[in-house]
């Protein structure tokens, strides 16, 4: 049945919620990189060293996906959906008390731990919540919640950091989501009606249960691993951006955290777009003009001079970064049973994110040893070459199924 009015279309009330839930959640994951120069010159950091703090969130938030999807599964999204975003406020808070690099590096691994609760549970709860349709526009509406914690929490803590310290910048910012978690599980009571969701015929439902997490990755395998491949190369260009404006553009620290909020606005649009285009010119089409064209901006973004044609690139990096999150967690959730999907969530999120905090510390040393603008050339050099590929292979995947430019989402 045809959804009426535009809220409708994209999910109503019910994901307008979710939205917020992840817009809580990352204005407090999304101030570490931010307030990077910050940090550095407090506790008096290398690049190994904040490539360690960024490393030490992020392997903990990956290795915890893989838990969190798992356990979501087996306890309901309710619970562990709630458990997420008090557990992230609650450390968030915490970094209050850390007056060292030991200290917030602890702080650090604890709250990547509690991180790994929500994602796969908001993502598998939503696409159970809306019929397949709908699927790209909800979830793009999810990751706009999630970039709009991006754009503010970078802006915010920027303020707050400059005029108090940032210490206090992570205590005002993680109120919100100790606030969201007694909400969320209030608001979750309710089941997905099954009558809304009944845009499978039955011998497909019972061909989808079949299907085990080994099948779901392996159909996916392609796809999925330069999608991973992309996000592990680059990293690093997101992860050092503050020191990189710093270091390079010769910025404030102030202004270089803001440098990052023209990223996440970027964001904003990359997630509407990705889940309108997903629904209307499919998803793995969706996904590799995200690919090819992620190279060459990246390539601009290490080029081209500090002015607004920079500040253009800085935008659409950010767009194209939304743009294929929203496509591929679309693409797989739509393609895995309900009863696994926070699991699969969770392994794939989980990956490409433990693949990322592998590489900041190596990123890192490099950096001291040859330069930043060193590494970024050799990432920019990757990246072209990783679009490259995707450009043949949707050429060749189009010609196989004929498919590359149909409209109907596969």
């Amino acid at each position: 049945m045809k959804k009426s009015g535009i809220i409708e279309q994209w999910g109503g009330k019910s994901a307008l919620f979710f939205a917020f839930m992840h817009f809580t959640q990352d204005l407090n994951v999304g101030l570490l990189v931010a307030l990077l120069p910050f940090i550095r010159q407090d506790l008096g950091l290398d690049y190994l060293k904040a490539g360690l703090l960024i490393s030490a969130n992020a392997i903990t938030s990956g290795l915890s996906q893989l838990l969190g999807g798992w356990i979501s599964d087996k306890i309901g999204p309710r619970k562990a959906i709630t458990f997420g975003l008090a557990g992230v406020g609650i450390s968030g808070a915490a970094v209050l008390m850390a007056p060292s690099f030991t200290a917030l590096l602890v702080i650090l691994v604890i709250m990547g731990v509690l991180a790994g609760f929500y994602h796969p549970s908001a993502v598998s709860e939503l696409t159970n919540r809306f019929e397949d349709q709908r699927r790209g526009r909800v979830i793009a509406l999810h990751m706009l919640g999630g970039s709009l914690g991006f754009v503010i929490g970078p802006l915010l803590g920027a303020i707050i950091a400059d005029g108090l310290n940032w210490h206090w910048a992570f205590l005002f910012l993680s109120l919100p989501s100790i606030i969201a978690a007694p909400l969320a599980f209030m608001q979750l009571k309710s089941d997905p009606t099954p009558a809304q969701l009944k845009d499978l015929t039955v011998s497909q439902e019972k061909k989808q249960e079949s299907i085990s997490i080994w099948q779901v990755f392996k159909s996916a395998a392609g796809i999925m691993a330069l999608s991973i491949a992309m996000q592990l190369i680059t990293g690093p260009i997101m992860s050092f951006i503050p020191l990189y404006m710093v270091d390079v553009r010769h910025l404030s620290a102030s202004a270089s955290s803001m440098w990052v909020t023209v990223i996440r606005l970027g964001g904003l649009a990359g997630s509407l777009f990705g889940g309108w285009l997903t629904d209307k010119w499919g998803r793995r089409n969706a996904i590799f003009l995200s690919l090819i064209v992620f190279g060459p901006v990246v390539f601009f973004l290490t080029k081209l001079p500090f002015g607004f044609a920079l500040a253009v690139v800085f935008i659409l990096f950010g767009m194209l970064l939304s743009m294929r999150e929203t496509t591929m967690q679309t693409y797989l959730m739509v393609n895995t049973p309900p009863k696994i999907r926070a699991t699969v969530f969770g392994i794939y999120f989980g990956f490409g994110q433990q693949g990322s905090s592998i590489i900041q510390p190596v990123a890192g040393a490099y950096m001291d040893k040859v330069g930043i603008t060193g590494v970024y050339d050799v990432i920019s050099y990757i990246t072209l070459s990783l679009s490259l590929f995707s450009l043949v292979m949707a050429f060749e995947i189009g010609k196989r199924y004929k498919q590359w430019f149909r409209k109907k989402p596969q």
